[in-house]
Parts: C-alpha cells; sequence; structure tokens
C-alpha cells in the first residue's frame, strides 16, 4: 500500500502544519496509510515508490534550506496541497511551484479552478469535520466568556477596518489577534496554535472574519475551526460559500458594516444559539473521507509520472526564501512620518542636515528662555482609581478636551488628568484637568517629565494630544494590570490601521518604532527610567526609548487585544527625525 507522508518545513507555519495532520487523520480513517514528519524529507522513505510526499508547496519550498530541496524524483512523488486563493502573492508562488510536482489537491473551489484555467491538473479536496479540531462537543448551554474575536495576519486593509469597529464593539469582551504576516512557529500572545486556539475559539461566542489582500473568497480553515467548536461565524462577503447558507450557519455583511452587525448579533441570544447549533450540525455533515479516498487514488497513480526539470522552480524559491530572522514588511510605525530604517529613502541631503541641526539649536535656546506657567482644574475630579493621566499636545494635535471627558466620564475614572500645552496656545476657558503651558515648544519628553513632578498616583497613563479613548479604557487596563509594569493596547489610525499592536519585542524594536503612547505604566519603573528622554534629537522617539529600556530589561508587560483609542492623524512640524532619519535612527541605538 502507497504511504502518504505529510511533510512540514522546519520554522514553517504552525498552522499549515496542524492543517497536514488533520489531513493526515483523514487518510487513516478512509483506510490509507500516512504519517507526518518536519523538516527534509524522511531519507528512510527517500528512494521507496512506495511513499507519496504531501507538501503545502508555497510555504514548504522556500522554508527548506536549499540543501534539503527534494529531488526531481522526489518531487514526481509529491502531491501540493494547495491552500491560497486567487489575488493573493501566495497563490501565485505556488502555482509557479506545482510544475514540477506528481499532482496537486486544493481544498478552494476558486483556486482549483484557476490553476486548472492555466492548464494545471489539480484535484478540489473538500476539508470538513476533523474530531482534531473539536474541544467544544456540541454543548449549547457551554459558557463563553469572549464576546468577540478575530484571528488573522495584520494587512493594511484588514487593520483599518478592525479600527473603524472600535466604537460597535466597545461594550463587548473583544480580543483581537493579528500577528504580524511571518511563520508562527510556537504560542505568543497574538497567536495560538493547535489546542490552545480551539479552547479560545470554544470560549468566543463570535468569529470576525476579514479577506486577506484582494481575495474575495471564504477563509475555509478558519471558518471550519470555528464552527466546530460553537464559535459563530461572521464574515464579509464572499463568493464561495456553497454548500454553507448565509444566515443559516453564518452571517455575511459589508466589511464596513461588520462591527455594527456583531453587535447587534449579540443582543439576540436566540439567533445566536440556531447559527451555533446549525453550523455544527452543518460541519459534523461534512466528511472528509470521500476526499481522503481521492488522495489516496491520486497518490497510487503517480508512479508513471515524468520527472519535472526542478531547476526553474529551486531557483525561485531560493530568490523567494526569507532570510533567518526575517520581520513581517507591513507593520506600521507608530510615527506617521518616520523614514528610518525600514524605509526605502535615500540619506538626507546635506540641506536637510543642516536644517535638523537648525532645528536642534533653536529649540535647546528656547528652553533656556521659555516661560512655563500651570493653570489649575476649575473643579476637582478625583476618581476612583490610582491612575494620573499625562496628556502632552504638540503642534498638530487637536485640543484634548474631548479626551480629557472621555476619561473623566468612563466606567473607571483616574485621579487626576495632566495636560501640557507644548508650544501650543489654548483658548483661555475652564477645563477640568490641571494645565502646563510653555510658550514654545520644549518637546514631548521634557514637557512629559515636567507633568510627572506634579503627578502622586502609582500608575501613570500616559497618551498624545489627537488621541479619543473608549469609556472601557481604564477599566480593561487596570483589569489586567496585576503582575505587569506596563499595560498597552493597539491604537486606530485611520490611515495605517492599527499601530501599536504588537508586544514589545527587542529584534522588532531595532528596525521599526512600532509601538509609542497609550500605556498604563507604573509610577516606580518611569522613576527607575528616569522618565522620558528629552533630547532634541530624538524628538518623536521619547516613546520609542522608553520600549526599547522596558524590551531590553525584560519587564513585564501585557497587550491588551481590544482597540480602546484612536487618533486623529499628527501632523507635527519638522523635526530631526523627518530632516535626517537614518542619521537620527542611527543615532538611537548609543542613546540606550
Amino acid at each position: 500500500m502507497t504511504e502518504l507522508c505529510f511533510v512540514s518545513a522546519e520554522g514553517g507555519s504552525a498552522f499549515m502544519e496542524e492543517l497536514l495532520e488533520v489531513v493526515a487523520d483523514a487518510v487513516r480513517t478512509a483506510g490509507g496509510k500516512a504519517r507526518t514528519a518536519i523538516g527534509a524529507y524522511p531519507q528512510n522513505s527517500a528512494d521507496s515508490d512506495d511513499t507519496v510526499y504531501v507538501v503545502v508547496p508555497h510555504e514548504y519550498f522556500v522554508t527548506i534550506p536549499d540543501a534539503d530541496f527534494p529531488t526531481a524524483s522526489q518531487c514526481r512523488r509529491t502531491i501540493g496541497f494547495c491552500v491560497e486563493h486567487p489575488g493573493t502573492a501566495t497563490f501565485e508562488r505556488n502555482a509557479e511551484l506545482l510544475s514540477i510536482l506528481g499532482g496537486a489537491v486544493d481544498i478552494n473551489t476558486d483556486s482549483t479552478a484557476e490553476l486548472r484555467r492555466r492548464g494545471i491538473a489539480v484535484e478540489h479536496f473538500q476539508l470538513g469535520y476533523s474530531p482534531l479540531w473539536d474541544l467544544w462537543g456540541g454543548d449549547l448551554d457551554s459558557p463563553r466568556d469572549l464576546d468577540v474575536t478575530y484571528l488573522g495576519t495584520a494587512e493594511r486593509r484588514r487593520s483599518v477596518l478592525l479600527g473603524s469597529y472600535a466604537r460597535d464593539l466597545a461594550g463587548l469582551r473583544t480580543r483581537l489577534l493579528t500577528p504580524p504576516h511571518e511563520p508562527m512557529t510556537a504560542a505568543r500572545v497574538d497567536f495560538l496554535p493547535g489546542k490552545a486556539k480551539f479552547e479560545h475559539l470554544a470560549r468566543s461566542r463570535f468569529l470576525l472574519n476579514l479577506h486577506r489582500e484582494r481575495k474575495q473568497t471564504l477563509e475555509w480553515v478558519r471558518t471550519l475551526e470555528a464552527m466546530t467548536n460553537g464559535c459563530v461565524v461572521v464574515s464579509e462577503t464572499s463568493v464561495d460559500v456553497e454548500p454553507l447558507v448565509p444566515g443559516e450557519h453564518l452571517v455575511l455583511a459589508r466589511p464596513e458594516a461588520l462591527g455594527s452587525v456583531v453587535a447587534a448579533l449579540a443582543d439576540e441570544p436566540e439567533r445566536e444559539r440556531h447559527l451555533r447549533s446549525a453550523a455544527y450540525g452543518f460541519v459534523k455533515s461534512l466528511d472528509m473521507t470521500a476526499s481522503a479516498r481521492r488522495l489516496i487514488e491520486l497518490a497510487s497513480s503517480l508512479g508513471s509520472t515524468p520527472a519535472a526539470d526542478i531547476a526553474p522552480a529551486r531557483a525561485l524559491a531560493t530568490s523567494l526564501r526569507n532570510p533567518e530572522d526575517a520581520l513581517a514588511i507591513d507593520t506600521p510605525s507608530f510615527d506617521a512620518r518616520f523614514a528610518g530604517d525600514r524605509s526605502a529613502a535615500g540619506p538626507a541631503s546635506a540641506r536637510g542636515t543642516a536644517l535638523s541641526a537648525r532645528i536642534a539649536q533653536r529649540a535647546a535656546g528656547a528652553r533656556r528662555v521659555a516661560t512655563r506657567s500651570w493653570e489649575p482644574a476649575a473643579a476637582s475630579t478625583a476618581g476612583t482609581a490610582d491612575v494620573d493621566v499625562l496628556i502632552v499636545r504638540r503642534t498638530g494635535e487637536v485640543d484634548p478636551d474631548d479626551l480629557a471627558n472621555d476619561l473623566l466620564t468612563g466606567s473607571v475614572t483616574p485621579r487626576k488628568v495632566l495636560v501640557g500645552e507644548d508650544g501650543v496656545h489654548p483658548w483661555p476657558r475652564p477645563r477640568p484637568y490641571d494645565v502646563l503651558l510653555h510658550d514654545t515648544p520644549l518637546g514631548r519628553g521634557l514637557t512629559r517629565n515636567s507633568l510627572l513632578e506634579r503627578s502622586t498616583a502609582s500608575w501613570l497613563l500616559v497618551l498624545d494630544g489627537g488621541m479619543r479613548a473608549s469609556e472601557y479604557l481604564l477599566e480593561r487596563l487596570l483589569a489586567v494590570s496585576e503582575g505587569a509594569d506596563v499595560v498597552h493596547c493597539p491604537v486606530a489610525d485611520p490611515v495605517d490601521g492599527l499601530v501599536g499592536a504588537l508586544p514589545p519585542e527587542e529584534r522588532r524594536l531595532r528596525t521599526l518604532p512600532y509601538l509609542g503612547s497609550g500605556y498604563l505604566v507604573r509610577r516606580s519603573l518611569v522613576d527607575e527610567l528616569g522618565g522620558w528622554n528629552t533630547e532634541v534629537l530624538f524628538e518623536g522617539l521619547e516613546d520609542h526609548l522608553f520600549w526599547r529600556r522596558v524590551a531590553a530589561a525584560a519587564r513585564p508587560t501585557t497587550l491588551v487585544q481590544q482597540v480602546l483609542l484612536r487618533r486623529l492623524r499628527p501632523d507635527p512640524d519638522s523635526r530631526p527625525m523627518d530632516l535626517d532619519p537614518h542619521r537620527v535612527w542611527a543615532a538611537v541605538g548609543s542613546a540606550l
């Protein structure tokens, strides 16, 4: 009997490894012989015509070392297991690599049709119920302590949409897992593999589903995993949902409306219960056995397939192979103007360097002669939490009154709000917060340190002007603060979507200032660090330097995966970082 060996790349996606294990289990259920392996093709079967390999081409061939690339004979006995949709770069990569393989199957009807249109022989593999996915068991009365979840790699379109749902989802218990588009090999705060993922789905009421890039087809694996665990799928409109019935097994809506649709469904428990039950029953009726048998038959027919010239595919795989520890290229900077290490921009001109130096000199002079004054709050606003809020407004940021009102009327309120107007001249009026006025810009770090001197709380909520906060912001941050020194959440940006949506990682911070303000920090940690950096050269990077020091010291942090802050896109005056970005960025490391 032909044995199917499902091979995953070492260092590849845990998601692909899980999927191949599910298919291997279906093959065994259908009476076939199957096993799984990781890394190079197993040596004990490398020359055996009784073994046929199954790989996910777009990932396997570009992840394995070149020395482990299969031979032409092995490729002849390999079936490509295709999972990507047309309209994505990975689909195009997959289509090119299939030319060297003995056969192919595809889990999507649209990509099966497109591959066939291109002259590639491929069979459709219908995914269905797997007991390896089911950690729920169909108990409609089991508790679910999460209202809404999202599982999908970060991408700008998705990110902007998720940010736009913030107000609709504000009152719901939400967890958005948006890891960077990199191979995920182990569990992390924004990626849950295997059992952890299924447990998460089994305790979630609704799954938000958005498409990646230009694709318009349903994410079938994610959908089936959710339905198998009783999580109701609410997806943007998809073109290949059959045999699923919209409104009966899942809910489809325009992408812009998904937040309001989920919020409405959360108030309709009977409809939610019906969707959960109907979807689970549907998935249980999808038997992968027939598809597994066709895969076994395809494997048995590969012996007569002539070997192809693998040189072009091998060269393509080599060209696409990422360097070790490569980072996702689409993680947005927290700073809208950042043009440092991750930018394609060339070095600054001599004029830019001169202007940068002039700005630094002017700022240094202003600090020597500037006038500073405090205006106390018009009325006492002492709140319920041992938290002081520090807000600095710089040129280009909107009035902080609305933000202060968000905080002072929230479900949990701060002890006091302290606002630094740094070179901005607000209209004179009574305010519910203490105001520090600088007649000329002195810098965010210096202004924030001045606010710190007036603060007495154990915790500090650090924000910028131009932000707006959910009424649940402090409540949600404080709820997970035990054992953490810093608690933060994503910030919705109208252009980049979610910024600051990843945990602090030293290797990522070395290349990009992706974390900024919008965090709750222990006062003791800020005192230990000596406050925020005040160097004029690093204007705009004060929070980045803070996060670098937090990461380097391995201080405990917690990421609240709900959008509780949003901001207008800031438009600051020119800074040294804008005029001479590479020199400033290069100097950041020496400042730590």
